[in-house]
């Protein structure tokens, strides 16, 4: 349903009512209402479509402003948090898509901007994982071809269903996304950022860059055995529950504010499945594929591999590059410890370690 927007709003407060227990938030603006239905959690984390088409628009802006005046118009932009160090795109939508690469603007909201009521939304443990760390009064920018809007941090909450988050008619940007942030389940629960508009700046075209850092992919893959299918690999065709997100080594901002812990976190999930259907098909060339040189555990073959706790993934990097990824959890009644290593552009098992009954 399309938005209807005034530039001059009559009340004092827009408001955000939050409805979440059918993950449902609901935008109410002059009295019209606008559904946002949240996406199921990303299961791969390895979707990059939107990436070259970042880089594409900043030069298609330049080279269309290129020695023009302009006057700012609202879109896609480069949202930035200077205390956090989060620079990152802005797309419109908020599909699995454009949320695995980027934030996503709620098509039924309007742009950032001055009068406007904007929500914008992206994956914890991804853009958004240090939304909590955001004081009071920090600055929120938004930078568009030929402006930068200004904002502030006024408020910041714990959402429930049914909680209504007012918002200044002078404008705001809301900032969502799951609680806690780090988990790597789906949760019920928001973490709501607002930022009221303070002021525009002027923006020359020719100056708006995207950091490389928006523009990178994690190249790694796992190899995928002969006559497993990919399938077999997703998230959503096993019955493993997830847990938490940790990080280890020393970890840029840039990194783990951006989509790469989900891709990294996604490359690691299908070597485990791959170790798993080797496991309960009894196939050691599968093994090999992944885990080469570790002792196929025979002791498991033939068992039922409950998976009966969360999986709790540690990512190990240094900047911004992976060294390995921990998966920590549990198997037929057994805690397990799984390390997987980086070796060129291939994650592989290095150490498969089974508690003891």
């Amino acid at each position: 349903m399309s938005a209807k927007h005034s530039s001059k709003l009559s009340h004092r407060f827009l408001t955000l009512r939050l409805a979440i227990g059918v993950s449902l938030l609901i935008l109410a603006v002059l009295g019209a209402t606008y559904p946002l239905w949240w996406a199921n959690r990303s299961n791969s984390g390895a979707q990059r479509l939107l990436k070259s088409q970042d880089k594409q628009l900043v030069i298609s802006l330049k080279n269309t402003y290129k020695g023009k005046s302009c006057s700012a118009k609202p879109g896609p932009g480069v949202l930035n948090i200077p205390s956090l160090g989060l620079i990152a795109p802005v797309e419109q939508g908020l599909s699995n898509s454009v949320l695995n690469v980027s934030i996503g603007h709620d098509p039924s909201t309007p742009w950032p901007g001055p009068n406007s009521a904007t929500l914008l939304a992206a994956h914890d443990v991804s853009f958004f994982s240090q939304l909590n760390r955001l004081p009071l009064g920090s600055v929120v920018t938004y930078t568009v071809p030929c402006a930068t809007y200004e904002f502030k941090v006024t408020a910041a909450v714990v959402s429930a269903p049914g909680k209504q988050i007012h918002v200044p008619s002078s404008g705001a940007i809301v900032m969502d996304t799951c609680w806690p942030p780090n988990a790597l389940f789906f949760t019920p629960d928001r973490y709501i950022v607002t930022a009221s508009y303070v002021k525009t700046l002027p923006q020359d075209p020719a100056a708006i860059t995207l950091s490389s850092k928006l523009n990178k992919s994690i190249d790694l893959s796992v190899n995928d055995p002969a006559g497993l299918p990919f399938s077999a690999l997703e998230l959503q065709n096993n019955t493993q529950p997830l847990g938490l997100m940790s990080f280890s080594g020393s970890p840029s901002k840039a990194f783990i504010q951006s989509d790469e812990p989900l891709q990294l976190d996604g490359v690691a999930l299908e070597g485990w499945f791959v170790a798993l259907h080797a496991i309960t098909s009894n196939q050691s060339s599968w093994w090999s594929e992944v885990a080469p040189g570790v002792s196929f555990p025979k002791a498991l073959v033939g068992k039922e591999v409950r998976q009966d706790a969360p999986l709790y993934v540690n990512e190990d990097v240094r900047g911004m590059t992976p060294v390995s990824v921990t998966l920590t959890g549990n198997l037929d009644g057994q805690n397990v410890k799984v390390t997987e290593t980086v070796s060129g552009k291939k994650l592989f098992i290095a150490t498969f370690y089974l508690e003891a009954r």
